[in-house]
């Protein structure tokens, strides 16, 4: 009995050996990235024609605006600014999703993260040469659908305008909705983005004294257009007001309103009106 103890355990460890010897050379387990999780059902769609089909969708971590891009998006954003050089007369919407789990994240100066994710995209097609002023802006948001397609892709011609919104979040020319004004009032209550906004336009023009920012109301069409107008006074006054206290002078700004006028997407509908009364700034 004395004589097998050293036997077994001489097995013992040397069992333990080989599994030690194994574990190095599998090495811990790590997580592979499986583009296959994503959906492929990206298209790039002009109207009812369908120029590029099944393409795997961006994905974004949760509250990031950065998308994790793979071979089969890069290859998407190729094709797209190919066939956009080779049709000149065509614009490109991006429309941004983002989830309702995602609210209040940081967007930067975009007014929610589906913009900001919107202008990621659009960064990364102007890394490709593509014009800037062909491509506008939009978003959406909603549960678990969205999530897993985050950003769609659309081209249309200058005539459809209408119906998207206009390039309008560059920091010279940026839009915000009517989240920072009490409903159906011209009450100003800033919102998070657009206090910051506020401040780099003050630190701009405190450097840049020969520039003006121009701030514009916009609405719906809802009600009279004599009331509309006003409307869009009022909110574009109350803006300017809240710039002075943050020490822009006077000069250097002015307070307009289009009313309803100008409409960037279809009055029809409740997104669309909502979209349409916003503030515009543009700094000259």
């Amino acid at each position: 009995m004395r004589n097998l103890l050293p036997i077994l355990a001489f097995i013992a460890l040397a069992v333990l050996a080989c599994w030690w010897c194994v574990s190095l050379m599998l090495g811990p387990k790590t997580e592979v990235n499986n583009t296959n999780e994503r959906p492929q059902t990206l298209d790039f769609n002009h109207g009812t024609k369908t120029i590029l089909k099944a393409y795997d969708h961006f994905a974004f971590d949760t509250g990031q605006v950065a998308p994790k891009l793979n071979a089969n998006n890069a290859f998407f954003l190729d094709k797209i600014t190919a066939y956009l050089q080779e049709n000149p007369n065509l614009l490109l919407n991006i429309t941004g999703g983002y989830g309702i789990d995602e609210e209040g994240e940081d967007r930067g100066f975009f007014e929610n993260l589906g913009l900001a994710r919107a202008n990621a995209v659009r960064d990364l097609l102007i890394q490709r040469k593509l014009d800037p002023d062909r491509i506008t802006l939009s978003f959406n948001t909603g549960a678990g659908a969205i999530r897993q397609q985050p950003i769609t892709f659309n081209a249309y011609t200058p005539a459809q305008s209408v119906d998207f919104v206009p390039l309008a979040y560059t920091f010279e020319d940026m839009t915000f909705s009517d989240e920072s004004f009490v409903p159906k009032g011209s009450e100003f209550r800033p919102i998070l983005p657009l206090v910051e906004y506020a401040d780099s336009v003050r630190q701009f023009l405190a450097l840049h004294k020969d520039k003006k920012i121009s701030i514009i109301g916009h609405t719906d069409n809802q009600g009279d257009a004599k009331t509309n107008l006003t409307l869009g006074t009022q909110r574009a006054q109350n803006v300017l007001r809240y710039f002075r206290e943050l020490g822009i002078p006077p000069r250097q700004m002015a307070a307009f309103s289009e009313g309803g006028k100008y409409p960037v997407s279809n009055n029809n509908t409740e997104v669309g009106q909502r979209r349409n009364r916003r503030i515009n700034f543009i700094i000259e």
